[in-house]
């Protein structure tokens, strides 16, 4: 194998061992599970799934997906990240520039079976009324769960979280479906962009998986549970710039060693005297 194919490899290996290394760790039957996102690009959500809307009916999730969906995991009892990222939405919904009840729609979901069908509908009144009539109130729906479905939801979409006292530790990210039920796109972190939403709507529209553009910020963010914050990961950025140094570097004195050794194939052959 060339020098360069060995150097991918080391560099892979080196990518991709500590999450391999932590699959494959046995833990302790108490451990706690990890919180993030496993992203379930292409496969679809059950359709089992029933949770409650804002007046206590029964909804199966799948069934009012009519139409492309942003689903938006969440508590409504978190004191920080869930209520930002639930402003930030209300902010950016009116930019989007598509028409909600025709192009799209939005669910938020809470992942507390604690709460109640009352406090989402507190929840939807609160975002109803700082919208001031900008975005529909009947397309941004607040719905609620039993943990049998809260369960099956979270799994089927990836998302792991973590109760910790009265709170959570939990990822914050939208996930977009698709009128059959399909994850077609993830976007990440608390600021969500009008752009992002809008694309993700199209995607969802023609069912065609598309790639998580912001799981490059999500790579130089990680999520600070004690905060409630994302925080930049200097470490990891650095030590990806390193080994993008250490490739370009090698690169580079491969071009040169395959150049001289071009040179002296072509040089002519010095007779012995």
């Amino acid at each position: 194998m060339r020098p360069l194919g060995h150097l991918a490899l080391l560099l892979g290996w080196l990518c991709c061992w500590p999450p391999a290394a932590l699959a494959h760790e046995e833990r302790p039957a108490d451990a706690a599970p990890s919180v993030g996102v496993a992203e379930r690009l292409g496969q679809y959500i059950p359709e089992d799934v029933v949770l409650a809307d804002e007046a206590g009916r029964p909804v199966n999730l799948r069934q009012i997906l009519t139409l492309p969906t942003i689903l938006v995991p969440v508590y409504y009892a978190c004191p920080n990240a869930c209520n930002l990222l639930l402003g930030r939405l209300a902010q950016v919904l009116p930019q989007v520039g598509l028409s909600a009840g025709r192009d799209y729609q939005v669910v938020t979901v809470s992942f507390d079976e604690r709460e109640t069908p009352e406090l989402a509908r507190r929840k939807h009144r609160d975002f109803s009324t700082a919208l001031a009539g900008r975005f529909p109130p009947q397309h941004w729906r607040f719905l609620t769960g039993d943990q049998d479905n809260i369960g099956l939801l979270m799994a089927a979409i990836g998302f792991a979280f973590q109760r910790q006292g009265e709170g959570f530790q939990h990822p914050m990210v939208l996930v977009a479906l698709s009128p059959s039920g399909k994850i077609t796109r993830y976007l990440h972190g608390g600021s969500p962009l009008p752009f992002d939403i809008a694309m993700a709507a199209v995607e969802a529209a023609s069912e065609r998986p598309g790639l998580s553009v912001t799981r490059a910020l999500a790579f130089c963010y990680t999520y600070d549970p004690q905060g409630q914050r994302y925080v930049f990961n200097l470490m990891r950025v650095a030590g990806a710039a390193v080994l993008l140094g250490v490739l370009v570097f090698a690169a580079f004195l491969w071009a040169g060693a395959r150049q001289r050794r071009r040179r002296q194939a072509a040089a002519p052959e010095r007779k012995a005297p």
